[in-house]
């Protein structure tokens, strides 16, 4: 029974430690859950915008510096490597279009469930209200 009680006592004192004072029970976990949600959709939307400004910022660059070399007499000094590697920047404008579609898709998909996620908190709040009102009278 001494052990139990000294076990306890430690324990209470390292949570006492560990503890800044503020209690935890008044904070609500679907706000976590949101707040983490949030932070996420924000990552997707700041990755989505990034990827598009790659895309585009490809796309032109590709575009301008194939107009240059097949336009001006520097297509005589090129490798047969160099001339493929201009004949793929199809494929990879391709695949930089792919893949900020998908991003777009998931950034999408995470504002919806995001949406969805704070429907139910409010829709949990208002039936804790009514449950309240209704133990009232």
């Amino acid at each position: 029974m001494a052990d139990e009680s000294n076990i306890k006592e430690e324990l209470l004192k390292q949570m006492e430690k560990d503890s800044d004072g503020s209690t935890r029970a008044d904070e609500n976990p679907a706000k976590k859950i949101i707040g983490h949600y949030q932070a996420q959709a924000k990552r997707l939307k700041t990755l989505t915008i990034l990827s598009w400004a790659i895309t585009v910022f490809y796309f032109f660059a590709m575009h301008s510096l194939r107009d240059f070399l097949l336009k001006s007499d520097l297509h005589h000094f090129l490798t047969e490597n160099e001339f493929l590697l201009i004949s793929y920047t199809g494929i990879g404008l391709k695949v930089l279009i792919v893949v900020s579609v998908l991003v777009t898709y998931l950034c999408y998909c995470k504002s919806k469930a995001l949406t969805m996620i704070q429907i139910c908190a409010r829709l949990a709040s208002i039936e804790e209200q009514l449950k309240r009102l209704s133990e009232d009278k």
